[in-house]
């Protein structure tokens, strides 16, 4: 996952539960308040609601995030749920604006392969990530040396073509 995309995404489960206080305190001064004073009804159930999407948002964006975002593209689903959600109870909240921007960013982490890495694979040191040439040069020199032999060469090198 890309490191913008998941700092927007915590950036967004914050907002949400700044989201989720101020609407509690919004709850509590509503009953506060003078009867004569209150807000109609309709505005403490749509708080209530708010709460309850809000707290579903933030539970789903942190599982889409899980594991520093390891499992992000396999819990996509997770992260347009809690956009959806976000959206349709407040749509110019600043989770809602945070999470649209992120859809907008690649999630692709592009790494440029090591020259370097090997491994050992029985007897022989397999070298990754090199080219044709390099491959069959590094044979040849290992058949001059005498560390593998003419047959063991000629069967390394059909594998290559």
């Amino acid at each position: 996952m890309n490191s913008t995309k998941k700092y927007l995404i915590i950036a967004a489960i914050i907002t949400s539960i700044l989201g989720i206080a101020y609407d509690i305190y919004d709850i509590v001064m509503w009953f506060l308040a003078e009867p004569a004073y209150r807000s109609s009804t309709f505005y403490l159930v749509f708080a209530f609601l708010e709460i309850a999407a809000s707290i579903a948002v933030v539970v789903l964006l942190t599982l889409a995030i899980w594991k520093n975002g390891v499992l992000f593209r396999q819990r996509y689903g997770y992260y347009m749920t809690a956009l959806v959600l976000s959206i349709i109870f407040n749509l110019f909240s600043v989770t809602s604006i945070l999470l649209i921007i992120t859809m907008f960013i690649s999630d692709w982490v592009w790494i440029k392969p090591e020259k370097d890495k090997s491994t050992q694979v029985g007897d022989n040191v397999e070298i990754i990530n090199e080219s044709k040439e390099e491959k069959i040069a590094r044979l040849r020199k290992m058949k001059e040396e005498g560390v593998i032999s003419e047959e063991e060469f000629e069967k390394e090198l059909l594998k290559l073509l």
